[in-house]
């Protein structure tokens, strides 16, 4: 059960602290870790680990982060294969009062060091070995850890740090403190249909991800269900929840995919949901996709599991959260600063999301229209998108709208922009369709797999 470790340091006692000869713990998490009996099953890679082996090999791994040198305050970088690993090590550098920094897998050691900006890690931690290479997940693997020279300890409470997606710029390092954690897990647990005790929970998302962490891991913690990860078993098959991104459930959908054996729910984050991949996933699965919206600085705020609004709407604003829409642009309050390295002071109030958004006014759904950008704040770019991915030669698009209306498409070499001008006043009429039409060989991703929403970015791949 012990995961391999390197540089050498001999593990030992339980990674608990003794007080009058009591064993107590004292970190945010303690409730989570200790729910379950040790004989329930926690989670399910290529084999099964129950709950009372988690909290063994977060204990040992405890004790051997504390031989390293750390301890609270001290700031940690992880990097590297999603894998029980991981997690445990997560778990393990909480509970020692650690700031932990999750970093994409994908994600280099330039852009790294980009993105981190000022904040320096006392500790670089990396699994897997010099391997980068993208795997789905992985059980246990080989650990190294560096103490970096420069590094400085933690400045700000956030037991939490993780990269904003960048999706229409630099990504900003946002942190999470325990208590905003612990109050989404709250407003996670009062959406219907989330996942309950004694489900099991295949988990598609990026560790690294908000949802992925605390819609996923966290929240299975909390209401005792259990997680399936991606590896080679047959027990992804079992999944009564499937979490994941679009591009996922598209996997999903294809003919060649066996069909799961109870499936109930299929939520989907990160990323916008088309209504091609929708229609194909509750075709070959009898269930429709819902979706969870949210934001790496805010965590979830809306959520509809169920798949009630389908495409269109991706639920309503979760108990909890307050939200309010400003010129067109949905705006969620937060008490205090979601940014660790902040150039002007933060004194609360509303937050953007860049998000142009329409609140049905019966429903109280959220309706996505697109990114913010200057003019056409009423007109439903995500509507446009979804009218040119219909066309039978186009692969990927993305729609702006600044002083124009512009359509970034990727497909075949059949593409002709005036075709798709025509296309789209077809289905659109003349005030929607957009006024210039750029064909790519292929639309620019982020690390993690989403679309760059920039329009600097999209010319300069064209």
């Amino acid at each position: 059960m012990k995961p391999r470790f390197r540089p050498d340091g001999t593990p030992g006692g339980t990674g608990l602290r003794t007080v009058v000869g009591m064993t107590t713990r004292s970190w945010w998490g303690e409730d989570l870790l200790g729910r379950g009996g040790d004989d329930e099953l926690w989670a399910y890679g290529e084999r099964p680990v129950t709950r009372g082996e988690l909290r063994a090999a977060v204990a040992w791994l405890a004790t051997v982060y504390r031989h390293h040198g750390i301890g609270a305050g001290t700031t940690v970088a992880l990097h590297g294969t999603p894998s029980f690993t991981q997690l445990w090590s997560v778990f393990a550098l909480w509970e020692l009062g650690a700031q932990v920094a999750l970093i994409e897998q994908k994600t280099g050691l330039a852009e790294m060091t980009c993105l981190l900006g000022r904040w320096r890690p006392r500790f670089f931690v990396t699994f897997g070995g010099s391997d980068r290479r993208s795997r789905p997940f992985t059980d246990e693997c080989e650990v190294l850890v560096r103490r970096l020279p420069d590094g400085e300890p933690a400045s700000t409470g956030h037991c939490l740090l993780q990269l904003s997606s960048g999706t229409t710029g630099a990504g900003k390092l946002v942190g999470r403190t325990p208590e905003s954690l612990l109050a989404e897990l709250g407003r996670i647990a009062a959406v219907d249909g989330v996942p309950g005790p004694g489900e099991r929970v295949l988990l598609m998302n990026s560790l690294a991800h908000s949802f992925g962490l605390v819609g996923g891991v966290l929240h299975t913690l909390d209401n005792g269900a259990s997680l399936l990860f991606p590896a080679r078993s047959p027990a992804v098959r079992t999944a009564d929840v499937v979490i994941g991104e679009p591009r996922d459930f598209a996997r999903l959908g294809e003919d060649t995919v066996e069909s799961f054996t109870s499936l109930r729910a299929a939520i989907s984050s990160g990323d916008v949901l088309h209504h091609d991949v929708f229609d194909r996933f509750r075709d070959r699965h009898g269930v429709s996709i819902g979706q969870a919206y949210g934001t790496t600085e805010t965590g979830v705020i809306a959520m509809d599991v169920a798949g009630r609004f389908a495409v269109s709407g991706v639920g309503r604003p979760v108990p909890g959260i307050r939200t309010r829409v400003t010129d067109g642009v949905l705006e969620v309050h937060l008490a205090r600063s979601p940014y660790v390295i902040e150039a002007e002071p933060w004194f609360g109030g509303w937050l953007s999301t860049g998000d142009l958004v329409r609140r049905d006014q019966v429903t109280g759904s959220l309706q996505l229209l697109g990114r913010t950008g200057g003019g056409h704040r009423d007109l439903d770019l995500l509507e446009i998108e979804r009218v040119l991915a219909a066309h039978r030669e186009v692969t990927d698009v993305i729609v702006l709208g600044s002083d124009v209306i512009e359509a970034h498409v990727a497909g075949t070499t059949a593409l002709d922009p005036d075709h798709l001008g025509s296309w789209c006043r077809r289905f659109l009429g003349a005030e929607k369709t957009p006024s210039r039409y750029h064909v790519l060989p292929a639309l620019p991703r982020t690390t993690n797999g989403k679309y760059l929403r920039d329009r600097n970015a999209l010319l300069s791949a064209g």
